[in-house]
């Protein structure tokens, strides 16, 4: 197989989609990319297409979509990732998050802080009586 085949994944989550190989890893394995997520693939698990695209070895993904577009093959957009979309939480864990420190400003509120004094102050010790034990003698 070489750089810029055309193929058709054939196992795994992408089975079905469209990719084109971008680098050569070994003998049983290569770098696919297109339609399918940019991955290590067996060769095993791809369909050879007649199609060959003119891509360099190690092509970025915006090379791969620029030779799609210009041998008119249809290519899935990913969305963009937002900014700051990673920092966004659910509303439900946001929730969680407001209860658990209502709880904690609550147990804060309950217990008064000791002051300097009351922290120093010494701690009355207990006594621990020792039992004596007798020696057993033989008779």
């Amino acid at each position: 197989m070489e750089i810029g085949r055309l193929c058709v994944k054939t196992a795994g989550r992408d089975a079905g989609q469209v990719c084109v190989i971008v680098d050569e890893i070994d003998k049983t394995y290569v770098m696919i990319d297109g339609n399918t997520r940019r991955k290590k693939c067996n060769i095993a698990h791809l369909h050879p297409l007649g199609q060959k695209l003119d891509l360099k070895k190690g092509a970025s993904h915006t090379d791969v979509v620029n030779a799609f577009k210009k041998n008119d093959i249809q290519l899935m957009e990913k969305k963009p990732i937002k900014e700051g979309y990673q920092k966004q939480h659910s509303p439900k864990k946001l929730e969680k998050a407001k209860k658990i420190a209502e709880k904690l400003t609550k147990r804060a509120e309950k217990k008064p802080k000791k002051t300097k004094e009351e922290k120093k102050a010494p701690v009355k010790k207990k006594t621990v009586k020792k039992k004596t034990t007798k020696a057993k003698t033989k008779k």
